[in-house]
């Protein structure tokens, strides 16, 4: 049902809660996260993305703002639409220079921890809040909203901060879904903030104390909620690719080994047990007392999962490049954002016996990149990638609106890869320098896994080194062939690339590869 809100609604101290509690707890991740770090496998073969290929720019966001960005999108005119988590939405008029974006305030209010943004119309907005999806809308055509609406709340609120709410992704249909995140043990609970409160749901370090929590939803345009996947505990991002499979990644934690990306189908349990109290067809009783290794039969694994430390720390918004080459070689591949990283990854999908699996491997690692990488758009020519930065009361600040423009360069990378009975076929973005083949030593490669329980986090488990045992060239001349010995199913595979060469004399960039091996196809 739609119900116009006062805007005094929206100025609830509630949104600071999430520096409050959650800074302590996270200083003390991040410091195990630099630990980790440390010990892990370095990764040598890797080197800062030149800007002969992406140049990375810093846009100027008004001086009176604090550049928390929750959401990023474009409009039909060009401009820039830019949600902040204290100053509501701003509006800015692109320009070649960055520093001279024209700006213009479209709410004069503060949101309550806003996730994202979808563009309905030049004067209408939804953005999920944490507390509901809302529409925020210009009547009078101004320039400045004057109207706030709930669109949906039939998900629960206990006030605690981590309970963020992100999307809205449009299914094509009409609806919209919403990734509605779990709450922690590190802040408050007010057990009827909004929805019914469960008891048992309340339990464990990442709960699901009020409805939905921990799911992806369906909403309907009447603002009435499907339940549609659950198992879920820090799911900061949500997207749709062009075949219209619905994309969500997760975060590292009680019941997280490492950072996931998951593939969504409705009715799918995803592996955080909390939120199952939710589920009309859950008979098991209280999830936390239920067996592990039933939990584990139960739940859909990642399509790729992201090594902590080494690849991703805090894995943010998923999007796709729906750009045809305007972007550079990559088109339809997912990039993904790191909260707690100075990095985007770039995720290579493939299909195995009806399941996805894939490989993850670094796209922008530093190069003037910051950390706090939240959110994306793409320019309207597709050209240029707009990110929107926030640690959202996380550690150092990182925070503000940066832009990575692809030069028209091609860099010497690893396009994709594709999993054999006996190894993988590598693809990279030039054909390959004939000495690629000469040595089997330019390829390492090692698999294991992570545990899947209660405990925050998980090391690596069965470390075992793949010998590799021929590379060899296809027809195309851009593609190679490794076998390797020892591959098993369930298993992070990592491939290490060194000395490789485009035919041209361009350098491999970017050497290391971690391949989530769920299927080996016959």
């Amino acid at each position: 049902m739609m119900n116009p809100i006062d805007k005094t609604a929206f100025s609830s101290p509630i949104h600071h809660s999430f520096s409050r509690y959650g800074r302590t707890a996270f200083r003390a991740v991040i410091t195990a996260l630099v630990v980790s770090a440390a010990l892990s496998m370095s990764a040598p073969h890797t080197r800062a993305m030149p800007p002969d290929y992406y140049e990375v720019e810093d846009i100027v966001l008004p001086p009176h703002v604090a550049p928390e960005v929750g959401g990023l999108a474009f409009n039909s005119k060009g401009e820039l639409i830019v949600l902040l988590r204290r100053h509501g939405i701003i509006i800015g008029k692109p320009s070649a220079d960055p520093e001279k974006f024209e700006w213009r305030q479209f709410t004069d209010m503060s949101l309550h921890n806003p996730m994202g943004i979808l563009i309905e119309s030049e004067n209408s907005f939804l953005v999920p809040q944490m507390a509901e999806l809302t529409r925020i809308s210009d009547t009078d055509g101004d320039g400045v909203a004057d109207l706030f609406e709930t669109v949906s709340n039939e998900f629960g609120l206990s006030g605690n901060y981590h309970e963020t709410t992100g999307g809205p992704v449009p299914d094509g249909q009409g609806n919209w879904f919403l990734a509605v995140g779990t709450a922690s043990h590190n802040g408050p609970v007010f057990h009827h903030t909004q929805g019914t409160y469960s008891p048992i749901g309340r339990r464990g370090r990442n709960f699901s104390a009020v409805e939905y929590r921990g799911w992806v939803v369906k909403i309907r345009p009447d603002g009435s909620l499907i339940p549609w996947a659950s198992g879920f505990r820090a799911n900061n991002g949500i997207a749709m690719r062009m075949d219209d499979t619905l994309w969500v990644t997760d975060n590292q934690g009680d019941w997280r080994g490492t950072s996931p990306i998951y593939h969504i189908e409705k009715g799918n349990f995803y592996g955080h047990p909390s939120s199952l109290v939710w589920d009309e067809n859950w008979t098991g009783g209280d999830p936390l007392r239920y067996p592990i290794d039933k939990l584990d039969a139960m739940r859909t694994r990642a399509a790729v999962l992201l090594p902590q430390g080494e690849m991703c720390n805090s894995p943010a918004e998923p999007i796709f490049d729906i750009n045809n080459g305007r972007f550079g070689p990559f088109r339809n591949q997912m990039f993904v954002g790191d909260i707690a990283g100075q990095r985007i990854l770039r995720i290579m999908l493939e299909e195995v016996g009806g399941q996805y699996q894939g490989a993850c491997i670094k796209f922008v690692e530093n190069s003037g990149l910051r950390g706090g990488n939240n959110r994306f758009t793409w320019s309207p020519d597709g050209s240029t990638l707009y990110v929107g930065q926030t640690y959202r009361g996380w550690g150092r600040p990182e925070e503000g609106l940066q832009r990575i423009r692809f030069t028209g360069k091609v860099p010497f990378e690893v396009h994709d890869i594709r999993i054999q009975p006996d190894g993988f076929i590598l693809s990279f973005t030039h054909p390959v320098d004939a000495g690629a083949f000469d040595d089997v030593e330019r390829y390492q490669a090692q698999s294991w896994h992570y545990d899947y329980g209660f405990r925050y986090g998980s090391p690596k488990r069965d470390v075992k080194s793949l010998p590799v045992t021929s590379v060899s060239p296809l027809a195309d001349g851009r593609s190679v062939r490794v076998t390797l010995d020892g591959m098993e199913p369930r298993k992070i595979i990592q491939l290490e690339l060194s000395n490789l060469n485009s035919r041209d004399g361009l350098p491999l960039i970017h050497g290391t590869l971690c391949y989530t091996c769920n299927i080996i196809p016959e």
